[in-house]
């Protein structure tokens, strides 16, 4: 048998049982990072929310604190008309309370505007709250899940990219870069012969590519679906 061939054989077998290893996690590493990435999207948002309102109720408090001021000069100005004795000074006064009292309408407004803004995030944090909160239990179960699968596969996925790793020295970089381009397409790089065919494409051979698969001498690709051909001898024990 070819070493080369042989190599590679043993080289599938172990990368097969890689993807077994993977497929039993299935995408939970990608749902991972998915749910922690819209978890830190969530509380950044949050976050933003809570400063918007820290900054609505400050403004907020000036108004109402700005309004009491304004309501003491109307105040003042009014208890003023009654000792003031000239038109002139009656008209500056009677001028102050209605630019005093247009100052107020304008804080008025701005004060509803506030009061309904606030109400909006206050809903906003809290519904923000409760996706934050669903999040985080939905990423604490799926951690505690990889962690579960990934403590029965860790150690065994390791010893296994060890021997691979040792494997490929073995193998010539010609070859080895055939194989991984195979593998990603197909999967499967290197396929057995059954029946006269490819096992990858089922494929019906010729003779004589059969007979030059079963000497296990020659590097050999499916014609069709470009796998790498042996012939493994079955097991009759």
């Amino acid at each position: 048998m070819n070493n080369m061939l042989k190599y590679l054989i043993d080289l599938q077998a172990i990368d097969r049982q890689l993807f077994e290893i993977d497929e039993k996690k299935g995408s939970l590493p990608q749902q991972v990072e998915k749910l922690e990435s819209q978890a830190a999207t969530v509380k950044s948002e949050l976050e933003n929310t809570r400063v918007t309102l820290e900054d609505n109720q400050k403004e907020l408090i000036t108004i109402k604190g700005g309004l009491m001021d304004a309501e003491g000069k109307v105040k003042k100005y009014q208890d003023q008309l009654y000792l003031v004795t000239t038109n002139r000074e009656y008209d500056a006064l009677t001028n102050e309370i209605e630019t005093v009292k247009a100052e107020m309408a304008n804080m008025e407004a701005r004060q509803l505007l506030l009061e309904t803004e606030i109400e909006k995030l206050d809903e906003t944090i809290s519904t923000s709250e409760e996706q934050s909160t669903a999040f985080i239990e939905q990423l604490d179960a799926n951690r505690d899940e990889l962690k579960e699968k990934s403590d029965l596969t860790d150690a065994h996925q390791e010893e296994l990219e060890a021997q691979r790793a040792e494997l490929v020295k073995n193998i010539g970089q010609r070859y080895l870069r055939k194989y991984e381009r195979i593998l990603k397409a197909r999967r499967r790089a290197v396929v057995p012969i059954e029946r006269s065919a490819c096992t990858g494409c089922h494929k019906q051979l010729n003779p004589q590519t059969i007979y030059e698969i079963q000497q296990m001498d020659a590097f050999i690709e499916c014609e069709n679906c470009g796998r790498i051909l042996v012939h493994i001898e079955e097991d009759d024990s």
